[in-house]
């Protein structure tokens, strides 16, 4: 039997499996005799248990589809217990069915095991075994206070503490005997039954998630990403790829690079796979495989639309998620209407004594400046309405710039100010504004001032483009049939306490750039998961959701003492 035949056999097998456990799941909440159905209510641990093993076997069959071995593991340790309890319950031939359909299963699983080879995260493993152990200590404390109960206390009964855990363990699965007790013992029965029971999905859903390597970033790996860089980087977003909070996959069969985080089972990657146009095809695809045999979910952060047709080829999801502010250095200028309001801020800072350099870090390093620039960076997140973002902004990287260039602004005493960090670009034929930073003494105007003057700089040198990067979620159609879409435009709207969406499109907006460049999110499988988008939020911002519902309710605060002392 060749590979593909076995993989659609496989398949068929798991979603025999899958009909099965919906099958036993519905079964459950119907009688399977009259006077049976006389004597058991909604949530009687039999039926529960059954309930439980079915839905945890539909979500572990999804996880068979991505061959997981841990997966595997569960699923053959169910299977067994299914047969064990079929064989107990052998009264009822629906058991027999149900035991008799495991067997198949069990035999069929183990007869493929070589094919369910997809490792699992050793954190995730530790936490599973915690969580499995949590449901053991219910069982064990359950064990003893109906020890307690039946020897000492209001039943007085000869019961060893072997059979109050037999039957503690028999609870779980559904195969106790109710021993003689009051309303209390009973109830704290039920009750243990559903700590442990959720004690056990969690310890499941930490199981199966996968596991990556961590390859070590070399210091070639970076050199030979940087001479890709250079040769092909199309996207703005390209030179954080030799970022040290990613790592880096190179092609097999073509010479390209693909900077990467993971959360969970979704690698994240931040812009598009970099290397020639007419590599890209064998690129994607192989970054595809990589993630279909680690059985990680792909979530590709500000693509541009260069390689839009190749993504939708290949069956990805995209949606717009912003827009970048792109100047074409020859035709910019701020003459005009257009430009009133940036050469008003260029006056007001010019007025001040501002005055730009560049700061040639390569040429000639002076520790003075980049004192300054560390002071002016603590200063800058001290007013910050949250932590610092990761991943899709680069770091000020003075201790191995490389190609990065570096310009700030002294104020009419001499002292730095605010500074800007360029990275390149279109094979260093543009330069993007990554890191913006101010002091608490920078006159207004300033960054406006710097970033024109480096814009003039570039253009002497013959650059061709500069770019202020992609404003998120700017530009949207709140009318677009893609949910996603829609999804966006909500956040855009009524979510700029958490993240200055409309702030950040506004500050981008008044340097006049030449042309808006659509950027997008692509996403595999074409219908992104809520999991998915936790990790874009997560892999940006190592504190989560947490660090802007901080945010959300420290603004709240701040705008309703400001409404109340207006309204006084």
């Amino acid at each position: 039997m060749n590979q593909e035949r076995q993989t659609q056999l496989e398949n068929i097998i798991i979603l025999l499996l899958a009909l099965l456990s919906a099958a036993i799941f519905i079964i459950s909440f119907f009688p399977y005799s009259v006077w049976l159905n006389k004597i058991q209510t909604y949530v009687e641990m039999g039926r529960t248990v059954e309930r439980a093993f079915s839905f945890i076997m539909l979500i572990l069959c999804g996880q068979l589809m991505k061959r997981k071995h841990t997966a595997w593991s569960i699923v053959i340790i169910i299977l067994m217990i299914n047969m064990i309890r079929g064989m107990i319950g052998y009264r009822y031939g629906i058991r027999i069915g149900i035991a008799v359909g495991s067997a198949f299963f069990f035999l069929s699983f183990l007869f493929f095991r070589k094919d369910f080879c997809c490792p699992s995260s050793k954190t995730s493993k530790k936490k599973a075994i915690l969580f499995f152990l949590l449901s053991f200590i219910g069982v064990l404390i359950n064990a003893g206070l109906s020890y307690h109960y039946m020897r000492i206390g209001l039943i007085n009964q000869p019961v060893s503490f072997f059979e109050s855990l037999k039957n503690g363990m028999g609870m779980i699965f559904g195969m106790r005997v109710l021993l003689p007790g009051g309303r209390g013992i009973h109830y704290f029965e039920s009750l243990v039954f559903f700590f442990s029971w959720a004690c056990i999905f969690a310890a499941v859903l930490y199981a199966v998630r996968p596991w990556l390597a961590q390859k070590q970033r070399k210091a070639s790996d970076v050199q030979h990403a940087r001479t890709l860089l250079n040769l092909y980087s199309q996207n703005p977003a390209a030179y954080l790829t030799l970022e040290e909070d990613k790592m880096l996959f190179f092609g097999e069969k073509v010479d390209g690079v693909i900077p990467y985080g993971v959360v969970n089972d979704t690698i994240v990657v931040n812009g598009d796979p970099v290397c020639a146009d007419e590599d890209f095809p064998q690129l994607l695809s192989e970054l595809k495989n990589f993630c279909k045999r680690s059985a990680h979910k792909l979530f590709i952060l500000n693509a541009t639309d260069h390689f839009l047709e190749e993504y939708k080829k290949q069956g990805f999801g995209y949606v717009k998620c912003g827009e970048e502010a792109r100047f074409c250095l020859d035709e910019y200028e701020i003459s005009g209407k257009k430009g009133q309001k940036m050469r008003m801020n260029i006056n007001h800072a010019k007025k001040a004594g501002v005055t730009v350099e560049e700061y040639h870090i390569k040429t000639k390093r002076d520790p003075q400046i980049e004192q300054e620039f560390d002071r002016i960076s603590k200063e800058w997140l001290e007013g910050k309405k949250g932590s610092l973002l990761q991943f899709v902004l680069g770091s000020v990287g003075l201790e191995n710039p490389m190609d990065k260039r570096y310009f700030y602004a002294k104020n009419v005493q001499g002292k730095i100010v605010a500074f800007i960090v360029y990275v390149p670009f279109m094979g260093l034929n543009g330069y993007m504004a990554d890191v913006t930073r101010h002091g608490n003494d920078a006159p207004g105007g300033v960054m406006e001032y710097i970033n024109y003057e480096a814009f003039q700089v570039f253009k002497s040198e013959g650059v061709k483009y500069g770019s202020l990067g992609v404003a998120p979620l700017a530009g949207l159609d709140e009318k677009s049939s893609n949910p996603v879409e829609r999804l966006l435009c909500f956040v855009y709207n009524h979510l700029n306490e958490c993240y200055g969406f409309r702030d950040l499109h506004r500050a981008k907006k008044k340097y006049s750039p030449n042309e808006w460049v659509p950027s997008y999110y692509v996403y595999l499988p074409s219908i992104p998961t809520p999991d998915m988008f936790y990790a874009i939020v997560r892999i940006q911002n190592p504190q989560g959701m947490m660090d802007y519902v901080k945010s959300f309710m420290k603004n709240w605060k701040r705008d309703g003492k400001k409404y109340g002392a207006n309204k006084g």
